[in-house]
This record gives C-alpha cells, structure tokens and sequence, in this order.
C-alpha cells in the first residue's frame, strides 16, 4: 500500500493506493477515515484500489468553508488527473454514494461502471446534525449503546466505526459533510446516468432504508439491485468477502462486454 499527500485545488488530501490490476475508486461514508475500506480492501487485491480522506477528515486538510457536493466531486476528477488515471470504476457507500453519483453525472466520461452502497438520491438518507452533536457529547469512547438498543441504529453504527478507528472523532468533519449535502438530490437526474450501474443494500439497513435502493434502481436505466441478507449499513465491514464478491462479479460482466 502506498500513500500521497496530493494538492489539489488548494487542499492536502490522503490519498491511499493498494493492489493490482485495474483501477477502483472507493468512496467512503459519512465521517469514513480510509482504513475503514481496509476489509474490502483485503478482498480486492485484484484491484488497483484508490481512497482517500475527503476534506475535513482524516489525514486531508479542512477547507476554510464547507464544500458543496459538486465541488467535492470536481476534487475527485482534478485528483484522478494528477494520478494519471482517466476512467475509472467507481465505488460509492452512503454519502459518498451521493458523492459517487454526482461525479459520475458531473465527469460521465471518467467513470467506466458505477458501485451505489448503502446509499439513497438525496439527504433523507442522512442522519440529522442533531444525531451527530448528541453523540459526541456522550461518552462515545466509555461504553457501546444499552442492550436494548438496535445494532443497526445510528448510535451503535458510529461507536462501532470511532471506537475501531473507521469514523472520524471530529464532529465539526461530519458538519461539513452534512452541510455539503444541503440541497442536493440526483433524484431528476438518475436517467443521466448512463454506466452500467449495480446497487447494493442491507436487508437491514435502518439508516438508509430498502426503498432507497429500489428508488435508485427505478430510475437508473439497466441498474442492478443486490439485496444482502441480514445485513445493516455497514455491510462492507462486517461482509466484506460477500461485498467484494458482488462487486467483482458485476465488474468483470461489465468489463467483458465493454471489450468484447
């Protein structure tokens, strides 16, 4: 594995390389540190697969103001030009499934098939600022949520990723990220969307629930939906094999009829 620290466009950015083969950009969620791919990493070493900190998280610098998502997603394109890399597949998990979406709508020609995770056409599929801010002012790092609490709920799901060092502890970062979706939604832009596209949910998602998938499938032209039993929002953790199965599957179908 290699690191970078790229300028791009002004910021400092962590930008993590690992693998061989052909190139897979992962974008990850909200407050999502780089090391949280490590386990879909490991089964993707096939891969040439591309991360990084976005700005605010992390290891990458923290713009003075907070960044719209078509900004974040122009970042992306000007940090894949400096790594010489013009198409790409790429792969998005909740907010940077938004993220995902709207660079492949902002940059179609960079983007050679599209991964959608966990993820939804518009912040509805977020949690509320106020969710974030109580959170922190617990004692995220004394004890993991009541017994009664659902595994799957926001409170368990951030614990779980601060405590194993796979979410940022920096509140003001989830701020920005929150802010850069204010407003935003690909919802009347879905049939933009020409990449071959597969769409990946937990059958137990309560962050981001089913019917976001079948919204995104609906209006994607040719999408597929992979449903994953059993599964909540941080299936790419906690199935990783299974994930990267999915993934691989879907990529090799799609690389073989782009060439053949």
């Amino acid at each position: 594995m290699t690191t970078h620290a790229l300028t791009v466009k002004g910021l400092q950015l962590n930008v993590s390389i690992r693998g061989q083969g052909s190139p897979l950009l992962l974008i990850n969620g909200l407050g999502g540190l780089a090391p949280a791919f490590d386990p879909l990493r490991d089964e993707l070493l096939d891969y040439t697969t591309i991360t990084l900190d976005v700005p605010g998280i992390g290891k990458s610098h923290t713009p003075r103001w907070p960044m719209r998502l078509p900004s974040h997603a122009d970042l992306i394109a000007e940090m894949l030009t400096q790594l010489g890399i013009d198409r790409i597949d790429v792969f998005g998990v909740s907010w940077g499934g938004a993220l995902a979406q709207e660079f492949a709508l902002r940059h179609p020609g960079r983007v050679r098939c599209l991964i959608l995770a966990a993820t939804s056409a518009g912040p509805a599929m977020l949690v509320k600022p106020a969710d974030i801010l109580a959170f922190f002012r617990g004692n995220k790092n004394a004890k993991p949520p009541s017994p009664e609490a659902s595994p799957h709920s926001i409170q368990a799901v951030m614990h779980y990723g601060v405590v194993h060092g796979m979410l940022t502890a920096n509140p003001l970062a989830y701020l920005h990220q929150l802010a850069a979706l204010a407003g935003w939604t690909s919802l009347l832009r879905l049939s933009r969307l020409r990449q071959p596209t597969l769409i990946l949910t937990g059958e137990r998602d309560t962050l981001v629930r089913l019917y976001n998938a079948n919204i995104l499938r609906r209006g994607i032209r040719g999408a597929q939906l992979r449903v994953l039993e059993g599964e909540g929002h941080l299936f790419i953790v906690t199935s990783a094999r299974q994930t990267a199965d999915a993934m691989r599957e879907f990529l090799d179908q799609q690389h073989a009829a782009q060439t053949g």
